[in-house]
């Protein structure tokens, strides 16, 4: 089986491709010549680990994400699972929401922020799986779980606004998990966000 190249993203491109006999998939972090090669090497190089260990971590945590096959830090390339399924920005229900945000609080609940949390990193397949963490890191702020949370609750009301009680029921979710005094500290935080963007449009 050929690579076929499904993305080719700013940072990384991804391939379909075959593992032992199985599909998989393949992001490879393409070089960059406005770098010098040797910094761009360590560069790829560290955030290929970097994402790869974020996978396990928050699989640890309890969040289904893709199985790492294989990594090859010179290559910058990370050998995945490819997961059958529908992407949750094309099927979000209030259900999904739900456990959408009980993966947000199981994340934070470890100190993992996720960095891209939209529903277009989400793939319903028999559990909601969880994609791309190369802008993952850890953080016990919680202006920083807030960040993650204000990224979701905009991508609700501007792309899913049709879908009824979309970050009601995330937030639902993610109480379940960490409790109401957590998740309303949080949301304090994300009021704040909200604010000084709103004070720096007005400026």
């Amino acid at each position: 089986m050929q690579p076929l190249l499904i993305k080719r993203g700013a940072e990384a491109d991804i391939y379909i491709v075959e593992w032992n006999s199985k599909k998989a998939v393949s992001k490879v972090r393409s070089p960059k010549s406005y770098r010098h090669p040797d910094l761009d090497a360590a560069i790829r190089k560290y955030r290929t680990i970097h994402e790869a260990s974020f996978m396990s971590a928050a699989k640890s945590a309890g969040v289904m994400t893709p199985f790492v096959y294989f990594v090859d830090p010179v290559k910058a390339e990370i050998i995945m699972e490819f997961i059958e399924g529908q992407n949750v920005r094309d099927a979000l229900t209030p259900d999904i929401c739900y456990k959408i945000g009980r993966c947000a609080a199981l994340l934070h609940a470890s100190n993992i922020i996720h960095g891209d949390l939209t529903t277009s990193n989400f793939v319903m397949n028999k559990r909601l799986v969880l994609l791309d963490f190369g802008l993952s890191y850890y953080s016990e702020r919680t202006e920083d779980m807030a960040t993650d949370i204000r990224l979701i609750k905009e991508v609700f009301t501007s792309a899913h606004i049709a879908v009824r009680k979309a970050f009601p029921c995330f937030v639902e979710g993610y109480a379940s998990v960490v409790g109401t005094k957590k998740i309303d500290k949080t949301l304090e935080n994300v009021r704040k966000i909200e604010q000084r963007g709103r004070y720096a449009r007005m400026t």
